[in-house]
């Protein structure tokens, strides 16, 4: 769904992407292999792989195109440039179970090394004046 955004006043501004870890996922579309590489590919034209510093990859939705998904990725990432970006598949977000919910604009980071995802801060906004006594 993220890609139908592409060219809409919804899609975020490419400056939006520096310094940023992409998630992304499949969803139930279960798109075949190909249509991942051209997504990608038009994230890389648009300068987008050049300015993100890892992405993190859902859970492939039912496990469908598990291992095809991965050549494409990294194809793709190889022709810009990016073959040493830090790149974690098969996380249990998006349309998956079991799943947890990935917030937008908290400080992450990717460890390749261990092959983990942690989020350095909370992803829920604290509010003092939602908090009232009576």
């Amino acid at each position: 769904m993220f890609d139908w955004l592409r060219g809409t006043a919804l899609f975020p501004a490419v400056d939006d992407f520096c310094s940023a870890i992409l998630f992304l996922e499949t969803s139930e579309e279960m798109p075949v292999p190909n249509n991942i590489q051209y997504i990608l590919r038009a994230f890389g034209a648009m300068g987008i792989l050049e300015r993100i510093n890892g992405i993190v990859f859902g859970k492939p939705y039912n496990n469908k195109y598990y291992e095809e998904y991965k050549p494409q990725i990294k194809k793709v990432l190889a022709e810009y440039g990016r073959a040493e970006m830090p790149v974690l598949y098969n996380l249990s977000f998006g349309h998956c179970e079991p799943k947890f919910c990935m917030p937008y604009g908290a400080m992450a980071e990717i460890d390749c090394d261990n092959a983990a995802f942690s989020l350095l801060e909370s992803g829920v906004e604290e509010k003092d004046d939602y908090l009232q006594t009576t």
